[in-house]
């Protein structure tokens, strides 16, 4: 795993170290892994059950179009950072980083050949979890070492953890097998429990608003039975 790391992460620094380089190669790779499902995404995506707010295929292409170009310039940003002028401490972080990027390209392009050529959803799930993982740590290690770099990884990461949050509700809806049947019922128990949760707390709410309302107006009345009697004691007093 450390010499892969190692080799990743050397590919990854010489290749950004080109600003070109750095854009065109989650570009190409993704242009690449989507290839043979081209023709597949608008059919199938379409004809899988979605919540209402997936995205219409349409979206896609322009999406990552615009998340590798920001997140590839970000690797380019980074590999600058891992020349010898460079403080020991910040070149180890770039390189990490480097690595963990390399590793989160292979998810990336593993991703859509799964979903829509393979039409492995549960397969396509477990990898957009990984690829949301390594994404969140690259960003970390991004911005240890440049802040406009993991400036530009944000969207990237905020889009990935959208589209995991879609791949699993499309394969709650539409999987089959045990494991689909007990996610489905593990999400239904959940929902039913958030939803007596909710209505527990609006009943505890109206209650306590009522309780305070009693407490309020017990408080008037004893205030002005005080006063009343403190009114009746003057007037015995001064006769």
């Amino acid at each position: 795993m450390d010499n892969y790391h190692q080799a990743t992460s050397l590919i990854n620094t010489n290749l950004a170290r080109y600003p070109m380089l750095a854009v065109g190669l989650p570009l190409v790779g993704g242009f690449i892994s989507a290839s043979p499902t081209r023709h597949n995404i608008k059919g199938y995506y379409e004809s899988l059950r979605r919540p209402d707010w997936a995205p219409p295929s349409s979206v896609f292409a322009p999406a990552w179009t615009t998340l590798y170009l920001s997140v590839g310039y970000a690797s380019h940003l980074v590999a600058l950072r891992t020349g010898p002028n460079t403080f020991p401490a910040i070149r180890s972080l770039a390189n990490t980083g480097l690595g963990i990027y390399g590793l989160n390209l292979m998810l990336n392009f593993a991703w859509s050949p799964l979903f829509f050529w393979k039409k492995k959803i549960g397969a396509a799930l477990v990898t957009s979890g990984g690829l949301t993982t390594t994404a969140v740590a690259l960003s970390y290690y991004f911005f240890k070492v440049d802040k406009l770099a993991g400036y530009l990884t944000l969207p990237y990461v905020a889009w990935l953890g959208y589209a995991t949050a879609l791949n699993y509700d499309v394969w709650i809806k539409n999987a089959q097998g045990p494991a689909a049947d007990h996610a489905r019922k593990i999400g239904k128990d959940v929902n039913n429990a958030a939803k007596h949760a909710k209505h527990e707390a609006q009943e505890s709410a109206r209650a306590a608003k009522d309780d305070a309302k009693d407490a309020a107006r017990n408080a008037n009345k004893n205030a002005r039975n005080a006063a009343n009697e403190a009114s009746d004691k003057l007037d015995r007093e001064l006769r």
